[in-house]
């Protein structure tokens, strides 16, 4: 999954516990490694300047972080799948009845 670390901070500027609070560059960029690695736990693949400095360090904030974003990529996903099909039901909808609104007005011309 593509994501950008500029997706991931804007996402993450909306969170309330983020609200009051300066935004660290080097936590979205983590949170956007776990999101692009499908919350790998191999963190020896993750470059180095990502690490943190302490070799025993579990990363539990931005995994948290990542699974939430993930939750509320599938949530705005869906919601845009649902209005995509309201639209086009719609669109059906106004090409049927303006198809059977045509044969009607044929059929009383003849």
């Amino acid at each position: 999954m593509k994501v950008t670390v500029r997706e991931i901070s804007k996402w993450m500027k909306t969170l309330e516990e983020n609200r009051y609070k300066r935004l660290v560059n080097a936590d979205a960029r983590r949170v956007a490694w776990f999101v692009r690695n499908q919350m790998s736990e191999d963190y020896e693949t993750m470059p180095k300047s990502f690490r943190k400095r302490w070799e025993h360090a579990k990363y539990g904030k931005e995994r948290y972080l990542a699974n939430k974003f993930l939750e509320s990529r599938n949530v705005k996903e869906s919601q845009i799948e649902r209005k995509l099909r309201q639209i086009i039901k719609e669109e059906i909808r106004r090409l049927y009845a303006t198809k059977t609104k045509r044969t009607q007005d044929k059929r009383v011309v003849r």
